[in-house]
């Protein structure tokens, strides 16, 4: 016959797991304040991201952004990239339709004369775009044989800029488009 030690050791037992799954239970049942990021279509050029389209929702609301990468820092002429962590993010809208209202609006850009500038709303943040808001410069530049969007963000005495090619950003609508074709139903 076991005696009462024994019953106390598994109860023991129990008490601490039932105290642990409580414990577990509640840590699910607290909201991330991270938004869920759904990642769409990427671009890589060389092993390296080029470009990323993707949702994000967060509280309830689901918007559609453009990652063109992370910005050098220098001049006009010579651009350092050391910063990883900051992304350039372009909100493009809440629906599909929308998003690829505003990326067509950007690949027309390509064809403007070299030199070419327009302003759009970017957010410059680490990880995945916040509320923060600034403007930032398009600008149409032409290279020997390719044509590329410079996005660049002008600061008191530096600017940060990155560069996208119209290969890879006509890659990357024509994956959108697909996209929208496979899933209908998407807002």
């Amino acid at each position: 016959m076991r005696g009462i030690g024994y019953f106390c050791i598994h109860m023991r037992k129990i008490i601490t797991l039932l105290v642990l799954l409580a414990i577990s239970a509640g840590g699910y049942a607290q909201v991330s304040p991270l938004p869920r990021i759904s990642e769409i279509v990427e671009i890589e050029n060389d092993d390296r991201l080029v470009l990323s389209f993707f949702s994000m929702e967060r509280d309830g609301e689901s918007r559609y952004f453009l990652n063109v990468g992370p910005l050098g820092i220098g001049d006009e002429i010579i651009q350092v990239q050391f910063d990883p962590l900051y992304q350039l993010f372009i909100p493009l809208g809440e629906t599909l339709a929308e998003a690829i209202e505003k990326l067509e609006l950007l690949q027309e850009h390509f064809q403007q004369p070299k030199g070419a500038v327009m302003e759009i709303e970017v957010c410059f943040a680490p990880a995945f775009p916040d509320e923060s808001r600034e403007m930032a410069k398009v600008t149409s530049r032409k290279l020997l044989f390719t044509r590329q969007l410079e996005f660049s963000i002008e600061r008191e005495d530096h600017l940060r800029a990155t560069y996208v090619s119209r290969a890879d950003f006509n890659g990357l609508v024509n994956s959108v488009k697909f996209h929208r074709k496979l899933h209908p139903n998407e807002p």
